[in-house]
């Protein structure tokens, strides 16, 4: 399910707003379930101030983020109404969510998540830049959320190429005054290019691991146990839930909507040494009917993942036998590679400068005061030596 109904007025002579407590009210208003038995003792209530606080906040975004005015335009998280290309893309955003929390959710428990866009840069029909900012909700009695952002930047020139993607969350407690208004989001993960024209993939993922997933789980349902999973959802779905909410609905996990490529994908149909020793394993994957390997060779092409997918299936214990023969990208499969680095590297790998077998690759390694003495000594003379130091700082400085 998605956000729960608008709340239905009370009978009469039912108790008044006035005499409701702060929770109270932010059951009724936003359809919170009771905490599941199987946990429930190990959950605080709540206080008053903790109720009234996620009332006020919640009341506020969900306004500002999802609602519409009189007149029925949509206004967006800064408090300014949607055009209609950015009021299609919403609309197009919150079908695909509903369609996948109705298959990633448990039957009885909902997803509560409130969309908004940020600064949409569109190029014709294709995003250039985009900012997405919502907000999960517990679907039980919790006075927590996850705030959650996702950036997404890709501009193409002559030679180059500025690219960079970015998912990343904070915790909202609404018992910890500090934390709710807070803008210090923890990163999740993310790729970018930092050599416009090498344009080689440089990916972090660090904090996408299986202790955050834990970590946010317990935060959000109040546990993480395999009956908790049983009755909000595994932790592929998960994760899968967490990055739509982010505007990553694609299952593939290999772009954004409207073109937002998220990078480097790993394709072992590409590589006909790979290929063969898969065929050989007879690895299948899934439904991918190209990847059978019961069939001839020639018509065996195992289409691979993406760099973020690949760590779902990792971190979930779901890697198949195609995924598990996943290889991350080295500087070798980047679009810009050319002789120019590659003489870079060979000279790199000739390097052997303080004369003792230790290579001097980077100008890091001569801030250590005896290995630049013996840089110094190695070299014919001062003047080489300070050539050679200014190529090394030179280089890190287009390094990625």
């Amino acid at each position: 399910m998605n956000n729960p109904p608008a709340k239905k007025k009370r009978k009469a002579g039912a108790d008044s707003s006035e005499t409701m407590s702060w929770r109270a009210k932010s059951i009724e208003e936003f359809g919170l379930q009771p905490v599941p038995d199987g946990w429930k003792d190990s959950v605080a209530i709540g206080s008053e101030e903790a109720w009234k606080s996620y009332y006020t906040y919640r009341s506020r975004v969900e306004c500002r983020g999802s609602e519409e005015d009189d007149s029925g335009d949509e206004i967006d998280s800064d408090g300014d109404y949607i055009d209609d290309e950015n009021y299609d893309f919403m609309k197009e955003w919150k079908q695909k969510m509903a369609a996948q929390i109705e298959v990633y959710m448990a039957n009885d428990c909902q997803w509560h998540w409130t969309p908004g866009f940020g600064h949409l840069v569109w190029d014709d029909d294709q995003l250039r830049s985009a900012e997405y900012y919502t907000h999960v909700w517990s679907p039980y009695a919790i006075p927590h959320a996850i705030d959650l952002e996702h950036r997404y930047h890709c501009r193409s020139r002559m030679s180059s190429v500025e690219f960079g993607t970015i998912w990343s969350y904070r915790k909202v407690d609404f018992e910890e005054e500090v934390a709710i208004d807070s803008d210090e989001y923890e990163e999740l993960c993310s790729n970018c290019f930092k050599d416009e024209e090498l344009r080689a993939d440089v990916i972090n993922l660090s904090h996408m691991n299986k202790l955050t997933c834990q970590r946010l789980q317990r935060f959000l349902f109040g546990a993480h146990s395999e009956e908790c999973r049983k009755v909000t959802c595994s932790d592929m779905n998960f994760w899968l839930l967490l990055l739509g909410s982010m505007g990553t609905t694609d299952p593939n996990l290999e772009k954004d909507p409207k073109g937002g490529n998220h990078g480097y994908s790993w394709h072992p149909w590409n590589n006909k040494e790979l290929r063969k020793k898969l065929y050989d394993l007879k690895a299948a994957e899934g439904n991918d009917r190209e990847g059978d390997p019961n069939g001839p060779f020639d018509g065996y092409y195992p289409s691979g993942c993406s760099w973020l997918k690949h760590r779902l299936l990792e971190i979930t214990g779901n890697l198949g036998a195609v995924t598990k023969h996943y290889i991350p990208p080295t500087i070798k499969d980047a679009i810009g590679y050319d002789d120019r680095y590659q003489d870079e590297e060979r000279s790199e790998e000739d390097e052997d400068d303080d004369g003792d077998g230790t290579k001097i690759t980077s100008w890091e390694q001569l801030k250590d005061k005896e290995t630049r003495h013996k840089f110094v000594k190695s070299c014919g003379s001062v003047n080489e030596a300070m050539e050679k130091m200014f190529d090394l700082a030179s280089k890190d400085q287009r390094r990625w």
